[in-house]
């Protein structure tokens, strides 16, 4: 009965999924973006794009100009190419295209590029609960880039949009969602043995603090995992809300592959098996964004994952040194 559960809730996701491919595909923009893909993986991964060229300007202090540069960049080589291809001139004629979707775009690098809280003074803190508290602001400040632009743009120009940024009432297929998280966790799991994967997680080292606040482990780790949730619900609200829900009144199912191309990049300097995924998985919840036309389920499938992924991390750096 469990099994058959299972086997239907896929289905619906798998059928909505199908059904968009069907609609959306074009032989020349789908070619044109798996060129551009293979190009930056290659750029990043042997020629170190992001490591030794973009990540540098967070030291620099030009990140705040720089990661928006870079992110815009990415955006509209994919977005103007592939509405070409696709012949959608009136698209690449609307000035609405370039300013709604570039906005949204700038606004993810600003806030993404924001570190000068890295020279916050803490004076009445520890050294490593002024580092505790730094790393919550960077898994916090893009609530509040995101959050006032985004509601003024809901109330102004956006009135159309379902729900905010399709954070909406009554979802579909909830259920169906959760199932094709428990079915990502054998591989969630047998990712997490790569030396890639333990290199990188869990973002979080508890390890690394000391009963900081006066707090026992549990608690302060809790506080972090929590902010660490919330950004995710902010990348939702950025790349399957905004650049799906929003930017589709202008651009129809074309907006996907433009986000596809932008939510890959902004996994360079995680390990190459999370950038390719990252490439699936921002096209497989795009598409069901558009379907259905809202973003909760891309919300419990990308914080059920991150946190899997933090727990395997936990386990095995607490199974290796008990």
């Amino acid at each position: 009965m469990i099994l058959l559960s299972l086997k239907k809730s896929l289905k619906v996701l798998i059928l909505e999924v199908i059904e968009f491919a069907k609609e959306d595909f074009h032989k020349k923009s789908y070619f044109f973006v798996a060129l551009l893909l293979s190009t930056l993986l290659i750029a990043n991964y042997k020629f170190g794009l992001y490591p030794n060229w973009i990540r540098s300007s967070y030291y620099t202090g030009a990140s705040w100009w720089v990661m928006p540069l870079f992110y815009l960049t990415i955006y509209f080589i994919a977005a103007v190419p592939t509405l070409l291809f696709r012949k959608e001139f009136s698209t690449l004629k609307n000035p609405n295209f370039y300013l709604k979707s570039g906005f949204f775009v700038a606004l993810y690098g600003i806030a993404v590029g924001f570190f000068k809280y890295s020279d916050f003074s803490f004076a009445n803190l520890t050294i490593q609960e002024a580092y505790f508290v730094k790393q919550v602001i960077s898994q916090l400040k893009c609530s509040v880039f995101f959050l006032l632009p985004l509601f003024l743009m809901k109330l102004t120009i956006d009135k159309q949009v379902n729900g905010f940024y399709g954070i909406a009432r009554n979802p579909k297929h909830l259920n169906a969602y959760f199932t094709l998280f428990l079915v990502m966790i054998p591989f969630l799991v047998l990712t997490s043995f790569t030396k890639d994967f333990l290199s990188a997680y869990p973002q979080f080292r508890p390890w690394y603090f000391d009963k900081i606040f006066g707090m026992k482990t549990w608690e302060y780790t809790l506080i972090y995992e929590i902010s660490y949730a919330i950004d995710f619900i902010m990348t939702e609200l950025i790349f399957r809300g905004t650049l799906v829900v929003g930017v589709m009144l202008l651009m129809g199912r074309s907006a996907i592959l433009p986000m596809v191309v932008f939510y890959c990049s902004i996994h360079f300097g995680k390990p190459v098996l999370e950038a390719v995924s990252s490439i699936f998985g921002g096209y497989i919840l795009g598409a069901l964004a558009y379907q259905t036309r809202h973003i909760w389920g891309g919300i419990m499938v990308h914080i059920c994952v991150a946190l899997t992924m933090e727990v395997m991390g936990f386990w095995h750096y607490y199974f290796k040194n008990p």
